[in-house]
């Protein structure tokens, strides 16, 4: 028998005492509760639980760990110890608490800062350091030992710290936490979910790092200054960086998709061309079996040749240390390309990942659907498609331009000839899906990205200048009226038993 302590009260100790009797009935009769157990453990056990049990899915390492990371930085935050500790508000508080700036703090006298000194001052490593350094093209001075940075970095640098952070990665708090405390209720650890009432945050009106596109003109001038290139990033020469742009452009796979292609997962020597990607190296966690541009696919082999079947491409650390941005800064840089540009809504970003952007929009703009773009992509909705397939404002006035005449000329006016619409017995093409920058009744070019030619350096022509444009073919349409004006014969009328 174990003894429980009661109340002052009377009447609370006898209710205590019947709850007690009860749960022992139920123990009896072979009834019990799982979460009164587990509801005493820690909350830090069951998230080491939760992320074993998100490996076993197939979560990537780096997932698993990222999501297990802001998971606990919530928790430590607003000291949620155990289950019953969990509270909606709180986190509501401390999630906005990251979003606020904080004002830095004074720097000390200096016209200098050695790097050990403002890894110090930021609260941050030293390779941190550097790495922001490097990544927002702040000054520096010296090598080696002899590195400093000057007052004006390190302010900066502190400025940058003290940014709160933007709304797409608090929701990427909420989506972790609440992930977590739903396999607490599902786990049967816990009778319901404290954070379910977490909702997100609208990323739209703040966007961070927007990424954009580049045009067949600025690939191809990329794909020129890599192969031309002397240095070698991490491994990777000129002529390799420039193969893994153009299957990267061809393909839109993902940096560590494109790290882990071998020239065995390559079907070249047929009609079909294709590449395939194993289910471990997808986002998806699905075989993925992409077809391949012709172009593509003609100029592979070569570079192929000698190989070894099952050795990765474009290994190396540059994609598992997250550096292909760096990788192709660089490149976009001895290309004359910019890579940050002033878009509608902010500065906009042409990192590795807007390669994958690029493969999309040109998708978009030769004519492909969306459901067919989808399904290239490897996306779960559209939405996410429509994302990363850009309509610029040229793109938009082409598709403005097929619209009817809809002004009724004036009585002076002469009158405005509405356009033919293929009714009126004469011969005409009929309209086709809009695409950008293509004048009326104009086909869309080819869903084949010719990315191999190189002859167009400078890349000054646009999608719509480099487009095939023909007619296309005559559509006859003959309509027969009747002498009192029906278009259909009525057989009823006409009948001679009637």
């Amino acid at each position: 028998m174990r003894r429980v302590k009661g109340f002052a009260d009377l009447k609370a100790t006898e209710q205590l005492a019947a709850e007690h009797e009860r749960k022992a009935e139920r123990l009896r009769s072979g009834y019990s509760d799982p979460a009164e157990e587990q509801i005493r453990r820690p909350l830090a056990e069951h998230l080491k639980d939760y992320a074993a049990v998100q490996e076993a899915k197939g979560g990537t390492t780096d997932h698993v760990r990222q999501t297990a990371a802001r998971v606990a930085a919530l928790l430590a935050g607003c000291g949620f110890v155990y289950p019953l500790d969990a509270d909606a508000g709180k986190a509501a508080e401390w999630l906005n608490a990251l979003r606020r700036d904080v004002v830095p703090s004074a720097l000390p006298p200096g016209d200098t800062f050695t790097p050990a000194e403002a890894a110090k001052l930021l609260g941050v490593s030293g390779a941190a350091v550097r790495a922001s350094v490097k990544r927002h093209g702040l000054t520096a001075t010296g090598n080696g030992k002899a590195r400093n940075f000057p007052r004006a970095t390190v302010e900066s640098l502190m400025a940058k710290a003290g940014q709160g952070c933007g709304p797409e990665t608090v929701s990427h708090y909420i989506r972790a936490v609440r992930g977590f405390f739903r396999w607490l209720v599902k786990a049967k650890r816990v009778g319901s979910n404290a954070l379910d009432s977490l909702t997100l945050v609208n990323t739209g009106s703040d966007v961070r790092h927007a990424r954009r596109e580049l045009t067949e003109g600025e690939l191809r001038r990329l794909f020129v200054a890599a192969r031309s290139s002397g240095r070698s990033y991490r491994g990777l020469t000129g002529e390799d960086r420039y193969f893994l742009y153009l299957v990267a452009a061809g393909t839109g796979f993902r940096a560590n998709a494109l790290a882990n292609l071998t020239p065995a997962d390559f079907d070249l020597d047929t009609d079909s061309p294709t590449v395939t990607l194993a289910a471990r190296f997808n986002k998806s966690r699905k075989l993925k079996v992409q077809p391949l541009p012709p172009d593509v696919a003609a100029a592979l082999p070569t570079y192929f040749a000698g190989r070894t079947a099952n050795t990765p491409i474009w290994g190396g650390t540059w994609a598992r240390d997250r550096r292909g941005a760096e990788m192709l800064r660089a490149d976009l840089e001895a290309a004359g390309i910019a890579y940050v540009v002033d878009g509608p809504d902010g500065p906009e970003f042409a990192d590795f990942h807007s390669l994958r952007h690029s493969y999309l929009t040109l998708g978009g703009r030769a004519g492909i659907d969306l459901r067919t773009l989808q399904e290239l992509a490897g996306h779960s909705k559209p939405e996410l498609t429509a994302r990363y397939s850009h309509r610029r404002l040229y793109d938009l006035t082409g598709a403005v331009n097929k619209l009817p005449n809809l002004v009724p000329p004036g009585p002076d006016d002469t009158a405005i000839p509405l356009r033919m619409t293929g009714t009126d017995g004469h011969s005409v093409a009929p309209p086709v899906a809009p695409t950008g920058g293509i004048r009326p009744h104009r086909t869309a070019p080819s869903g084949n990205l010719r990315l191999v030619d190189v002859g167009d350096v400078d890349g000054r022509g646009t999608l719509q200048n480099t487009a095939s444009r023909h007619l296309s073919a005559p559509a006859r349409i003959d309509l027969h009226s009747e002498d009192d004006g029906t278009r259909t014969r009525n057989l009823r009328i006409d009948s001679p038993v009637l």
